[in-house]
């Protein structure tokens, strides 16, 4: 018997004000979420800012995570952890399913019992519906392995609070490990070879912390591991941070270099094994750790809408410049070809004619834009005027209190870095966090 499915528009509160359903709680999605007048029945996760330092316990876990349900507006909004497995924009419906438990399907930690709240009432586990008025999309990414053999099996991510535990835990293990007497130093060797997949600025930024956390920390606590650790940073592409200015991306790579760091680009990374990364100019490189952050794809749900799509390598949902949502071209029936008050944000979406990057400025602007549009409308004012991307300055810490700044002008060195750590702050949305943040 296949899996029941319940209802649920019925059990949302019946507010005289139109229900917002929120899918994703990025940037994107965590943004209007707090600025909103209506009701928002959402699932629950939250925006992860500094994840590379609470990894590399430079910050609390607490910073990186922003709790959905500490909202100073938590009365008036419903919250469900769950996956969207279907979206039907004709009808207003989505379709979910719990996403509880360490692996998000419904399953107590250690233990084979399922939860009561991923089950129906005749005990089978099944999906609900939830209706809306209006609906963001905003479901965000998923980690890109480019068909690259074992990246999943043999490679950490880092796309969650989640993945941030796991690499540390993992840097501690190896370290634990290779102190054990056991091993040859050539073994121990292996064994402290972290790997970082990727050229952008999470992967130098996270190459940047491990760098830190490892001389600065985890060697005066392992002395007899000195001259064993390698860091290495491994890319297609034929620099760093290739975003930014020629320059400034000879600068990083000079500075990682001249601290030992393995600056490996022009790499084509052909699969992974236990403990092994084959590269088609360097054979097999053993490793203890790799981290794969070399790109992002679609969500399932993303692939599933029936909208207009685009954008070449990842698939990103079209809308028009008001954010809202396009119809599929040749879409039947006269009228508007944007679906009414659905709006797509984020990761998951590009206007249609332009090409935003997915990145945390994007969908904060973005965000920000719909949240005032939503309420001005809603308070009988015009719809206003198109949304228009204002690109900030861009900002990569490369470590040692230094960084690099692309953006009224090129510069490096201390200003670069307080200019990210002031970032940091600015990305923070809590007034507690900030102070934890200033205090590190």
């Amino acid at each position: 018997m296949g899996p029941t499915t319940k209802s649920q528009g019925s059990s949302l509160p019946s507010p005289s004000k139109p229900r917002l359903l929120i899918i994703g709680t990025g940037w994107a999605g965590w943004t209007p979420n707090p600025h909103h007048n209506h009701p928002l029945p959402l699932p629950n996760s939250g925006p992860y800012p500094s994840l590379a330092s609470a990894a590399c316990g430079i910050f609390d876990f607490r910073i990186a995570e922003e709790p959905v349900r500490r909202l100073k507006n938590a009365g008036k909004v419903v919250k469900y952890k769950v996956h969207v497995s279907s979206v039907d924009l004709g009808k207003r419906v989505v379709r979910c399913r719990a996403a509880v438990g360490s692996n998000g399907d419904a399953r107590l930690i250690g233990s084979s019992e399922a939860l009561d709240s991923g089950l129906s009432d005749d005990g089978e586990e099944g999906e609900f519906e939830l209706g809306y008025d209006k609906l963001i999309l905003a479901p965000g990414s998923e980690t890109n392995t480019f068909g690259t053999p074992g990246v999943l099996d043999h490679c950490l991510t880092m796309k969650s609070v989640q993945d941030a535990m796991k690499l540390r835990e993992r840097i501690l293990d190896c370290f634990e490990l290779a102190s054990l007497p056991i091993y040859s130093e050539a073994r121990k060797k292996e064994i402290l070879h972290f790997i970082i997949v990727g050229g952008g600025p999470t992967e130098v930024e996270l190459a940047a912390e491990i760098d830190e956390l490892v001389h600065d920390h985890l060697l005066k606590i392992y002395p007899d591991l000195k001259g064993m650790v390698t860091l290495s940073v491994y890319d297609v592409a034929d620099r760093m941070l290739g975003q930014f200015g020629e320059k400034l991306s000879e600068y990083a790579m000079e500075k990682f270099r001249r601290r030992n760091v393995r600056v490996c680009m022009d790499r084509k990374i052909e699969g992974f094994e236990s403990g092994v990364m084959k590269v088609k100019e360097d054979g097999n490189v053993r490793f203890g750790t790799a981290v794969w952050c070399a790109g992002n794809k679609a969500t399932g749900l993303v692939d599933e809408l029936k909208t207009r799509k685009g954008g070449g390598a990842m698939e990103r949902v079209f809308t028009d410049r008001w954010l809202r949502v396009l119809k599929p071209e040749g879409a039947k029936g006269q009228g508007e070809q944007h679906f009414e008050d659905a709006y797509a944000l984020g990761d998951a979406a590009d206007i249609e004619g332009q090409s935003h990057p997915p990145t945390a400025e994007v969908a904060l602007q973005k965000a920000e834009w719909l949240a005032k549009h939503l309420n001005d409308v809603e308070n009988g004012k015009d719809m206003g005027g198109e949304f228009n991307f204002d690109q900030k300055p861009l900002v990569a810490y490369i470590g040692r209190k230094d960084g690099v700044v692309d953006g009224g002008g090129e510069w490096t060195g201390k200003g670069a870095w307080l200019a990210w750590r002031s970032g940091n702050l600015e990305w923070t949305r809590n007034w507690r966090r900030r102070a934890m943040i200033l205090l590190v």
